[in-house]
């Protein structure tokens, strides 16, 4: 008995300077994703740009009226191919992080993702091009989790390992869309992956520093870096009265915003009319905006940036009426289903209501014009609290892409109450009720069990743990134990380092079963 414990001992041992040497390697494996991820990403942010500034130019220079009906035929037709793509290829739809949450936790397996990454990567580009109001940040970051798919199958990383290259993948794919690792990395922990595993976080890191890398050579000078910022001399009192009222103006327009996304997408799907005629209506609102103020469509980052450079003498109810006509555009474009985030537009609405704040502060004489723009970045952080409630990722993301770091203390202070605020009004993430709505689809109903991969990590809970003797929830069962690539019955096993363990469990548990259980296969 004493010879067995003994031997056991020394294999754990062994075992455990395998797992460190199988670490690097999936770390490597990481920093590649985040290359290939960068090569494909920042291709599609560029691709959108030059579309983009191609469809400016041309309502720039106020072509003859007939010319405008051809193109307005060609974009209806690539709205009504989209829409095919998305009918053939549900998951493609919208933004994508919902759908990269349902693939790391197991909901959902991409079964053909080198075609679905081509679908999306083109379909986003087809409808932002057309005028729509998506952002890229959704789409990159789910093109980036295909690539972390393909990567685990083209290096045969153990099935508890995919989780993180997809999370990595998808981290490094926000990094591609804003050169900004460190807020992609605090986005996959906050929203997607949702459970701070090192090698989650340290994966994510790494891809997102190279796929950020390779964003910054092809985008060498960053807009947002072209705002400037001054920050007002008012005192301590004035100041924390206007960022509390900063924080309550934001908090009611955060909900009104989340119940209007939401209600309007769930009408749009049950309108009884044919794609045909909802691609022609779409097309027809976004063609009329672009006769109006053409910066407004294709997310309305452009106008936001003007805004931000020079609208601190802008009229505050002309303001106000941009800042609404690109909400109610933007609401109609994400209810579509069509492949673009809602990311960017919830930056650009943000950044417009700090816009007229700031300009109520310099008419009664709070802060000066050169402040205005102060006021809209801590607006832009805090409106991304209130719809997508990841207050790390939003601080940190504005503070990155804009290097300001005046802004950086008073979007805490206004980020924190924002999240205060919206918790008594009982705001939900927007992404959490996509991805509720999501799983609650009749296809999702279909399947009663799902199956949940772990890696045992030396010190943890499991680790040590006879299969037999463990006491897991309720209808948890242990499946399989991989060790050395071999799929090991798993009564009678005791749990080492390195294994890999499937885990089954009803479907309608995984989301409150997920973070408990890798919990108990980690150490921290």
């Amino acid at each position: 008995m004493f010879q067995r414990f003994k031997n056991f001992r020394k294999l754990r041992k062994w075992y455990v300077v395998k797992l460190k040497l199988v670490d690097a390697r999936l770390y490597f494996v990481s920093i590649f994703v985040g290359l290939l991820t960068g090569l494909v990403a920042v291709p599609y942010h560029y691709c959108l740009y030059y579309f983009f500034n191609l469809r400016s130019e041309f309502f720039a220079s106020r072509p003859e009226w007939y010319w405008h009906i051809p193109l307005f035929l060609f974009f209806w037709a690539v709205l009504i191919f989209v829409s095919w793509l998305v009918m053939k290829m549900p998951l493609i739809t919208g933004g994508g992080i919902p759908q990269t949450r349902a693939a790391i936790n197991g909901r959902i397996t991409y079964k053909h993702p080198f075609i679905e990454l081509i679908s999306k990567f083109f379909g986003g580009i087809l409808s932002v091009s057309a005028g729509l109001s998506l952002g890229r940040e959704g789409p990159s970051v789910q093109i980036g989790s295909y690539v972390g798919c393909l990567v685990a199958r083209w290096t045969r990383i153990l099935r508890g390992e995919r989780k993180q290259l997809l999370a990595a993948g998808a981290g490094a794919g926000l990094a591609a869309a804003f050169a900004a690792p460190l807020a992609s990395s605090l986005l996959v922990i906050e929203s997607i992956e949702r459970f701070d595993a090192p090698k989650t976080a340290i994966t994510t890191l790494l891809a997102g520093v190279v796929a950020g890398a390779v964003a910054s050579m092809v985008f060498p000078v960053n807009s947002y870096h072209l705002i400037q910022v001054a920050e007002p001399g008012f005192s301590f009192g004035i100041q924390v009265k206007y960022f509390l009222l900063l924080a309550v103006i934001i908090s009611v327009c955060g909900k009104l915003y989340s119940m209007m996304m939401v209600s309007f997408k769930r009408v749009y799907a049950t309108v009884k009319s044919s794609v045909y005629m909802k691609m022609f209506y779409l097309l027809l609102v976004a063609y009329i905006i672009s006769f109006m103020q053409v910066n407004l469509t294709g997310g309305g980052e452009q106008f936001l940036l003007e805004q931000a450079q020079s609208g601190s003498h802008a009229p505050i109810m002309w303001v106000t009426a941009m800042m609404l006509l690109h909400f109610g555009f933007s609401v109609i474009c994400v209810s579509s289903g069509l492949p673009g985030g809602s990311f960017i537009p919830t930056l650009v609405t943000g950044g417009l209501l700090g816009q007229i704040v700031g300009l109520l502060g310099v008419e009664y004489g709070v802060i000066e014009p050169e402040n205005v723009s102060y006021v809209m970045l801590i607006s832009m952080s805090a409106f991304l609290v209130a719809v997508i409630r990841t207050p790390l990722t939003a601080i940190v993301l504005i503070t990155e892409i804009t290097g300001h770091l005046e802004v950086f203390y008073p979007s805490i202070v206004v980020g924190g109450l924002t999240y205060y605020f919206t918790e008594m009004l009982q705001i939900k993430p927007f992404n959490v009720i996509l991805y509720d709505d999501m799983i609650h689809s009749p296809a999702f109903k279909e399947e009663p069990r799902y199956t949940l991969s772990v890696e045992i990590m030396s010190g943890s809970y499991l680790d040590g743990k006879i299969v037999d003797e463990l006491r897991l929830p309720e209808r948890c069962v242990i499946i399989n134990v991989h060790r050395d690539r071999k799929n090991l019955p798993p009564k009678g096993q005791t749990l080492m380092p390195g294994d890999q363990v499937q885990i089954e469990m009803d479907s309608q548990d995984i989301e409150k079963l997920y973070e408990p259980l890798v919990s108990m296969a980690n150490i921290y």
